[in-house]
């Protein structure tokens, strides 16, 4: 059995990946009752924002990308402030989720905070909804018949008790230009579910488009990078099948390059996913990180350490829910954080506090969704 460890470690060694410590974790429930929470922000006084992406509605309805589903007004930001009391400084944003059970909602997703409270957030969707006959529904369909879906596919400024201003409008970019049209997808897919302020702009990934697009302060978009599909082994026997990149978050590192996650689309390979560099100047692409597993989130540590969330280690395909969380070095070793099973289930974002890791946990739970802080010594 010694023999057998001892292998073991030489093997991760070998890969890359260093063997889980046997640190202390503790992990507490700081928020509770959210609708589908996913990415997190801290402002400046110390304050904790979540953005809900919220549970549908009675419609229009139509079919999304992973089945029937409607839409609805709600979408949300939740504050969790310095002395733990959570209150709503944002609702009726656009939302759709899967029917009848109101799951895996598409809405709110990305958020920075710039000071106190000044919050943006990316409204995610719509996602290139199709009616029954299979033909794309636009977004100024939807909002025809619901006025709430005109937010969908747009950076929000939010500010408590103060109107919604609308900064950008990524899903018109994508109509417009469709960047990863000749490398990734065809269609016109926008879902806008990261932001990232830096040099004077906000730099946004957009899942749907393939693609980080920047926004300057006059609200217009421009394209920096775009993901290619890649070809991975169909799941199903056959030829290889082209498999999109999906990036889910852009964060800048301590040598203010971009940082882009990989969820990866179909068939979702285990180990499939990417944590790329992006030259901000040039758009150049490079690979930092590999051997991950539908990358939800990052955020660097003060230490230059970088926290790598998984929404469903196994896959999204597998049989568990059970998300992972990575530390990879400067260097590039990665060792995951050893949490007991069922403590992430489908987590949905990552944020760095004073007191340790923050994350949200049942990103696709419609009234079931946490916040935890995470503690390792």
């Amino acid at each position: 059995m010694r023999l057998f460890r001892v292998l073991l470690i030489v093997l991760l060694l070998a890969l890359g990946v260093a063997p889980a410590s046997a640190a202390t974790t503790s992990v507490d429930v700081v928020a509770s009752g959210l609708d589908s929470p996913r990415h997190l922000a801290f402002g400046s006084r110390g304050d904790l924002f979540v953005a809900e992406s919220g549970r549908g509605g009675s419609g229009p309805c139509f079919f999304g990308g992973e089945g029937p589903a409607c839409m609805g007004a709600t979408g949300a930001v939740t504050k969790i402030d310095r002395w733990g009391h959570q209150s709503r400084i944002a609702e009726g944003l656009a939302s759709y989720a899967n029917t009848p059970d109101n799951t895996n909602a598409i809405g709110p997703h990305g958020i920075t905070v710039l000071g106190a409270d000044r919050v943006y957030v990316t409204n995610g969707g719509p996602t290139e909804p199709k009616d029954a006959s299979g033909s794309p529904i636009s977004r100024d369909t939807l909002a025809a018949q619901n006025p709430v879906a005109d937010l969908f596919g747009r950076l929000l400024l939010i500010r408590h008790h103060e109107k919604i201003r609308k900064v950008a409008d990524l899903w018109a970019f994508e109509r417009d230009v469709n960047p990863d049209a000749a490398v990734g997808n065809p269609a016109v897919d926008s879902n806008p579910v990261d932001v990232l302020f830096d040099r004077g702009r906000f730099v946004v990934a957009d899942a749907g488009g393939n693609a980080i697009d920047v926004v300057n302060h006059r609200g217009g978009v421009s394209n920096l990078a775009v993901f290619a599909n890649r070809p991975v082994p169909n799941p199903f026997g056959g030829p290889e099948i082209p498999m999109q990149a999906v990036p889910t978050s852009v964060v800048v590192g301590p040598d203010r390059q971009y940082y882009v996650s990989q969820l990866t689309g179909f068939p979702f390979p285990p180990g499939g996913a990417n944590v790329y560099r992006v030259n901000p100047r040039t758009g150049a692409v490079t690979v930092f990180a590999s051997g991950f597993t539908n990358i939800m989130d990052l955020a660097f540590g003060t230490n230059g350490t970088l926290y790598v969330l998984e929404i469903d280690h196994d896959g999204l395909l597998g049989g568990s829910t059970d998300g992972g969380l990575f530390a990879v070095s400067p260097d590039g070793t990665k060792r995951q954080i050893a949490l007991a099973p069922g403590t992430l289930t489908m987590p949905g974002g990552i944020a760095i506090g004073k007191d340790g890791l923050y994350v949200t946990n049942n990103a696709g739970s419609p009234g079931g969704g946490q916040v935890l802080r995470i503690r390792t010594s």
